[in-house]
Order: structure tokens, then C-alpha cells, then sequence
């Protein structure tokens, strides 16, 4: 499907932007150390590799928060005494990471909320001769969703500073390029009129608020445009990014020089270990500690200029692209299904069941990129702790006879439906089992990656139920859109059945045998909502993403609920 997206600041075609953009952010301190001193009546302007005849901005946000910028919450001995009169040699100004990520395609998707952030410019770029395409027009539409979610709406509604944003205005930014204007049918004279018109039905089923975030929209020939709209492209998004809160953010000056030298290693590699950045940050002219490293590594994480975690500390990722690439041998694999005739059915699991053996993940890496293949450990710890691939808690039937490996599934890969009703599968029955109310989480808008990594949650906490096939084969209960876990591993008396809906996620308890355990509903909602606010705010920061609970009564059929009645604790006790 022609729909791509990119997430972007700053971007320049140009080799040495990234030396040219660091010394200029040098200069800076140098340019407003001489100003206040009175030694120069005119700001110099920033030498940026991107021709624009802006002169660059070098406010201070932080003397209106009252607040350095600095790593959140985090005391830092990074700022120099000001009483000092040389120019200041711990402190600069930083503007927006310059980098550039982009995806495509559908299958992918579950692998983008790994590269999100607020604070980014984003790209989407759809082919204009497909907005007939309903399948083009539900990718458009997942798209802006999905970095809708990451919007500060009520912060940009509320925002008085007019020179910043209009009140329509909304953060992050979208440039919409719609590509393939010259496989349009029409007029020469009424081709920008035909493209107008085909962006307008993509985003016809749009929200208001959603279209807040569209700032310009351009239209390219994939055959007869010379340059000069790529640069036009550029320079856009050069005065977009002017505008944005974290544009001339104050910045540690000695970072810079860690990040220039990682700049060139990137060159070399992709990927480096921790102790060879632990050695390059000691040896500059400014070195710095470990605790200044750590601030370093999770500042730039958080702004997914590079990934490092503290707890996978071997290894940081210098180039988000090449993640996303490794990301993608695994999750669209589908190119070198023939390339291993013998591993055909265990290839097949992989694309109904999520089912990722042994054997496919050694076809994947022995024909990637020797690079992937070197790294692959580090590679399959960073999906899981992203949730991209999950460890269930699953008993030996579902492993090969032999294999003591660890077993991965793919949440965004399980196609497989339940082979009939699910009561019928569990035999659930009002003989046999108590059904709880139905309890769901309501939202005006359901990430798509939000049911995996809660799903992933649950396996962390709960063993997955298994349930014995048609065939006589005892398979684990995850599905497409739903699953089945254990809430009691030894007796198996109890169950919670989770399910996504089209805007909500609705969860139900299942008790067997005549004791009945109290206070277990609870317990349960407790742990589902603690979850899901822990995916939406703390691991990415979804500032526009909110839910409510509502309930249906428990004899209604799974595919039946609509949680239309107000929740109250006495309805799940």
C-alpha cells in the first residue's frame, strides 16, 4: 500500500550538515557571550546547511519556565559558574535532533511506536492515484491517528503566544507529500486542482482536531519534478521546526562533543558497545563522568536519537534506521519464506499464529545483513523489551521436541481466530462457570499497538491458557484481537478472557468448580488499568490518548459488547 511515513528535523541532503549544525550551535554561546558584554550590536546568524533566509531564533525557554533544560528531574553538575568571564564551555543551545526515520507499509506498523516522539516533524507520504483505494485510506487514516496520539492538545489550545502558532495549529507537525502526480488522469492545466482533490479524499473521514496538525501539503511527479520542490520540502520544515517549543532548548556544551564523535562513528557502524562509548566520552577535552554519560545516553534516547537501556546496557544504537530496518527482516520476513523449503510449516505458524521458531529466526539472520546477524541477540532483546516479539508463559507442548530454546511470538503477526465460539472452546457454560462482568476500557481512539503490549503484560504476569484444536492439538489461546490466561496455575479454575473492539478493550473473568474466589475482579482491574496507563504515559508518552470504563452485563457474547453502561466499583467487585 502506498502510504509511508517519516518522522523528520531538520533535514538536510547535504554530507556535512550534521559538523555544520554542531558548530553553529558552538557559536551560539560565543555570538550571545559578545552581545552581552556589549562588544556586538548585530546577533550573528547560524550557519545552517539548509538554505533559509530566517535568521535563527535563540530565545531561551527556559528563562519562562523559570527551568534549565536539562535531563527531567535530574540534578546536574553540568552548568558553569556564571560569574565566570571566558565564554561558557558547559552550556549551549540545542536545537531539534536532526535526524530522519521512515517506515512503510502495513505489516511494519506494530514496529513504529518504538521511533515516536512528540516533539518531531512527521512526513506522511501517500501515492495520489490510490485515494479511490479504501485500503490507502484506512492506512491514511491509521497513520494520522496514530501521531495524533502524541499531540499536547490542550496545552496547544491553551498556548497564548501567537507568533508561535495559530489557535488551529496543532503539535507535531504533519507534511502530507502525496506522490505520483503525473500517473494522474487529467488536464495539465487542472492537475494541482486533481491532486487537491485527491488529498481531500483521504482526509475526508479526518477529525478536526487531526487536521490541526497538517501544515503544508505538497504534490511531486515521480517523473518530470526538477529539485527544486525537494528543497522547498526542506526549507519548510527548517521554518516548521523553528517553531517548536524544543527548538534552542539549553544543552549541556560537553555533550556535544561526545556527539560529534558518535556522529562520525556512525559512519562506521551502526551499532556500538558500551564500553567503547565509555571510552570515547573519557578521551575529549571535556570528559565526562559516568553519571554524565548515563544523561547523555537517556537524554538521546528520549529524544530516539540513539536507543540505549540500562538494563540491555552491552550495546547502544547509534542509527535508528538501521533498528528500524532489523526490525523489519523479522516483522516482514515474507521475502525469504523460499528460501528454506524444510522450514515451510514452522514458516506457515509464523504467519496464522505469530509463532516464531528457532529454525525461521536462523533463515531470517543467516541471509540479513552480516551486521543484523552479528548483533542478532541484542537485536531480539531490544524487540522484546519494545514488546515487538513476547516470551509467553507456556507449558512444553507448545515447544518442539527437543528444544530448549527460548519460543517468541509476534503479537502483530497472529491471524488465527478461535476455530469456533470461545465459551464452546473452554466449555463455558452456565453449568459450569461463573462469568463476571463484562469490564472495558473505553477510547475515543484505540492505539493499534496498545492490545500487544498489554498483551505482553499479561504474559509477564499470567500463564497463557491452552485449548485442544479440532485436530486434536493442543495449541496456546492468543488470537488475533484476543486471548486466554490462567489466573490460577495449579488448579486452572479460573480464567480472564481479553478482547480488542474497534475503540475498547473489554476483559472478563471465568470461574470454575462451586468455590468461588471474592476480590479477584478487582484485583484484575487494577492490574489492567495500572498497565495500559503505564503503556500510554510512561513508556510513550501518548499525552493525547485517555479512557473511561464502562461495563455490559456478563451473559452478553463476547462480540456482542458495547460498554454502554457507566462503570462503578459495585458492578466489578
Amino acid at each position: 500500500m502506498g502510504i509511508t511515513i517519516g518522522f523528520i528535523v531538520v533535514l538536510s541532503c547535504r554530507r556535512n550538515y550534521e559538523e555544520t549544525e554542531i558548530h553553529a550551535r558552538l557559536l551560539k554561546e560565543y555570538e550571545e557571550k559578545l552581545q552581552e558584554r556589549g562588544t556586538k550590536e548585530e546577533p550573528l546568524e547560524s550557519h545552517i546547511a539548509i538554505k533559509d533566509n530566517t535568521p535563527a531564533t535563540s530565545f531561551d525557554e527556559s528563562k519562562k519556565s523559570g527551568t534549565v533544560y536539562r535531563q527531567p528531574k535530574k540534578k546536574t553538575p553540568l552548568v558553569t559558574n556564571e560569574s565566570q568571564v571566558e565564554p561558557p564551555i558547559y552550556m549551549t543551545k540545542r536545537n531539534m535532533p536532526h535526524y530522519f526515520c521512515g517506515f512503510a507499509g502495513d505489516e511494519e506498523f506494530t514496529t513504529h511506536q518504538t521511533f515516536f516522539i512528540p516533539d518531531a516533524i512527521y512526513l506522511v507520504v501517500t501515492k495520489l492515484n490510490e485515494a479511490d483505494d479504501k485500503k490507502a485510506k484506512d492506512l491514511f487514516q491509521l497513520w494520522m491517528d496514530s501521531i495524533h496520539c502524541y499531540s499536547r492538545l490542550e496545552e496547544d489550545r491553551n498556548k497564548s503566544d501567537v507568533n508561535k502558532r495559530t489557535s488551529d495549529d496543532l503539535d507535531p507537525p504533519i507534511v502530507i507529500v502525496g506522490t505520483w502526480k503525473d500517473a494522474l488522469i487529467c488536464d495539465v492545466e487542472e492537475i494541482d486542482d486533481a491532486c487537491r482533490e485527491n488529498i481531500l479524499k483521504y482526509t475526508e473521514n479526518i477529525s478536526e482536531d487531526e487536521l490541526g496538525h497538517i501544515r503544508q501539503e505538497y504534490f511531486i511527479s515521480n517523473t518530470e519534478d526538477d529539485p527544486s520542490v525537494f528543497q522547498q520540502i526542506r526549507e519548510n520544515i527548517l521554518h516548521l521546526a523553528r517553531k517548536m517549543k524544543t527548538w534552542n532548548k539549553d544543552y549541556p556544551l560537553k555533550f556535544i562533543q561526545l556527539e560529534t564523535r558518535l556522529q562520525e562513528k556512525k559512519k562506521e557502524l551502526p551499532i556500538i558497545s558500551f564500553q567503547e562509548i565509555q571510552n570515547i566520552a573519557s578521551d575529549t577535552p571535556k570528559p565526562l563522568n559516568d553519571e554524565e554519560l548515563r544523561l547523555f545516553l537517556e537524554f538521546h534516547h528520549e529524544i530516539r536519537a540513539l536507543v540505549y537501556f540500562k538494563d540491555l546496557p552491552s550495546y547502544i544504537i547509534l542509527d535508528t534506521q538501521w533498528l528500524s530496518d532489523a526490525f523489519r527482516y523479522i516483522v516482514t520476513a515474507k521475502k525469504f519464506r523460499a528460501i528454506s523449503i524444510k522450514n515451510r510449516k514452522k514458516w506457515d505458524e509464523l504467519y496464522s499464529r505469530g509463532k516464531l521458531h528457532n529454525e525461521v529466526l536462523d533463515d531470517i539472520f543467516s541471509k540479513s545483513e552480516n551486521i543484523f546477524s552479528k548483533h542478532k541477540d541484542h537485536i531480539l532483546n531490544v524487540m522484546e523489551k519494545f514488546d515487538i516479539i513476547i516470551r509467553p508463559n507456556i507449558s512444553g507442548t507448545e515447544r518442539d521436541v527437543g528444544d530448549d530454546k527460548t519460543l517468541y511470538y509476534i503479537p502483530c503477526m497472529i491471524k488465527s481466530e478461535p476455530e469456533c465460539d470461545i465459551y464452546e472452546m473452554f466449555n463455558v457454560t452456565e453449568n459450569t462457570c461463573t462469568k463476571s462482568t463484562w469490564l472495558c476500557y473505553m477510547f475515543r481512539f484505540l492505539p493499534p499497538h496498545l492490545m500487544n503490549h498489554l498483551i505482553a503484560s499479561l504474559c509477564r504476569k499470567y500463564k497463557v491458557a491452552e485449548v485442544v484444536t479440532k485436530a486434536q492439538k493442543k495449541q496456546i489461546a492468543l488470537f488475533r484481537r484476543s486471548a486466554v490466561f490462567e489466573l490460577e496455575k495449579t488448579t486452572k479454575l479460573a480464567k480472564l478472557h481479553i478482547m480488542k473492539c474497534p475503540n475498547w478493550i473489554q476483559i472478563q473473568v471465568w470461574q470454575f468448580g462451586k468455590e468461588r474466589k471474592r476480590g479477584l475482579y478487582k484485583f484484575i482491574d487494577d492490574f489492567v488499568t495500572e498497565e495500559i496507563v503505564k503503556i500510554i504515559n510512561t513508556r510513550f508518552k501518548m499525552s493525547n490518548v485517555k479512557f473511561w470504563k464502562s461495563w455490559e452485563c456478563g451473559l452478553t457474547k463476547p462480540e456482542s459488547v458495547t460498554g454502554s453502561n457507566d462503570f462503578s466499583e459495585e458492578q466489578f467487585p
